[in-house]
């Protein structure tokens, strides 16, 4: 039998990990699995694991994350039938600080000024020991911009075809960290905004990941004068009391265990549009909006989770505007707005820029591109071709740090209020 030729491709987020199995040959991919990073106990955001490096060494931290690829690698291979001693080639996409840690290298230079990386990768290494994979396997990692804009971000702009795209457009990148692209001329205008793990559902009160039990869209339906209200034809949909007629679809059924960030941006747009949040963010008739029955593991929303994706969607709001001041442009003259991420491809839209997490006269642009990341790695696994677009996307890039910048300080303040 003619020995198979595999490949790997991995997106490795700061809350989850994606991991691809795939035949190079044709390009199919042959199995799929996703899972919480194990790194997540040290930390919700870079930050706090760049401190636990320069407290404890990186060495823990890289030994989770790649025993849980090996350990990923055994089961997706189990999940196709396949020999993990096939697989010859890995690609990673991921933030910058996350290929540090994967590579074997300390992040910590890059947690104070210049937030200077050790490597800006874009190259191929060698396997680390323990990969049950094809003795000479190599592992190409995504090239990255800039310590907060990485090889996921590139990896990124490669599957959304924006190498293709000639007039200005907008890439947004939502998850744990929120980066943002504004391609024009040509140029790349890159920046990285700390939003926060707020719209991915940590540091919620009663947050959690878009994961089985999770809360994840909420909708308001007003019934017609002195009639039934009928729920969606969906099966996962419950009804709540709340203003006026309110239903959620929690992921897998069954009851809410908490809410993730899509569920909670949804709930916050519904009570702005009720009156019950005003456009400072503050909520009236109390400091918790319950979405189930008051009880031990009832699910609520509070004004410390309001406040948290308020200074979220504020630092995307803000840095948006950065790089139209850069790039010379106003909103009107971005013509794609292609939003990607954890939590980019499965908020509502229109919820999204009700808030004002970005510009309402761009919502008819915009549209969810997808796990650009982790198509991204797929494409450098498979492609030559790929890999070279992938260097020349980097070189066109110009990355603007947001850190000191009064500009930027100045927008986020401005962008703090809801768009009501």
């Amino acid at each position: 039998m003619e020995k198979e030729t595999l490949g790997v491709a991995i997106d490795i987020g700061t809350t989850t990990v994606a991991l691809y199995l795939v035949d190079l040959k044709t390009g199919k991919k042959l199995a799929t699995l996703g899972g919480m990073n194990a790194q997540a106990p040290y930390g919700d955001d870079v930050t706090s694991r760049i401190k636990y490096c320069a407290e404890n060494g990186h060495e823990e931290l890289t030994r989770l994350i790649r025993e849980q690829i090996s350990l990923m690698i055994k089961r997706v291979c189990l999940q196709a039938d396949k020999n993990s001693e096939d697989i010859e080639y890995l690609s990673i996409a991921a933030n910058t600080v996350m290929q540090h840690l994967v590579a074997g290298y300390s992040p910590v230079s890059m947690g104070t000024a210049p937030f200077t990386a050790h490597s800006l990768f874009g190259e191929e290494l060698p396997a680390w020991d323990g990969l049950l994979i094809a003795e000479n396997a190599k592992i190409y990692y995504t090239p990255a911009i800039s310590a907060y804009v990485g090889g996921d971000i590139t990896a990124g702009l490669l599957a959304a075809r924006l190498e293709q795209i000639q007039e200005a457009a907008l890439f947004l990148d939502i998850g744990t960290n929120g980066e943002i692209v504004l391609k024009h001329n040509g140029t790349y205008y890159c920046c990285a905004t700390a939003a926060g793990p707020a719209f991915e559902g940590a540091g919620i009160e009663k947050g959690m990941i878009a994961e089985s039990g999770a809360i994840k869209q909420v909708k308001r339906i007003a019934p017609p004068p002195s009639a039934e209200v009928t729920p969606p034809d969906d099966p996962n949909f419950s009804q709540v009391q709340a203003v006026g007629e309110t239903y959620f679809t929690i992921i897998g059924g069954g009851l809410p265990l908490g809410i993730c960030g899509s569920g909670l941006l949804d709930t916050i747009a519904i009570l702005l549009e009720a009156g019950v949040i005003d456009k400072s963010g503050r909520m009236f008739g109390g400091d918790k909006y319950w979405l189930t029955p008051s009880c031990d593991r009832g699910v609520y929303v509070s004004a410390a989770d309001i406040r948290k994706l308020q200074l979220a969607k504020a630092a995307i709001a803000a840095g948006i505007q950065v790089l139209l001041h850069f790039a010379g442009i106003t909103e009107k003259d971005v013509k794609i707005l292609a939003l990607s991420g954890g939590f980019g491809n499965y908020m509502d839209l229109e919820n999204a820029a009700h808030i004002g997490m970005f510009p309402k006269r761009m919502l008819p642009i915009a549209e969810t591109a997808g796990n650009t990341a982790g198509e991204g790695a797929v494409l450098a696994l498979t492609s030559d071709k790929a890999r070279t677009q992938l260097e020349k996307i980097k070189e066109h890039c110009e990355y603007i740090e947001l850190s000191s910048m009064t500009f930027f300080n100045d927008k986020y303040i401005e962008e703090m209020a809801f768009d009501i």
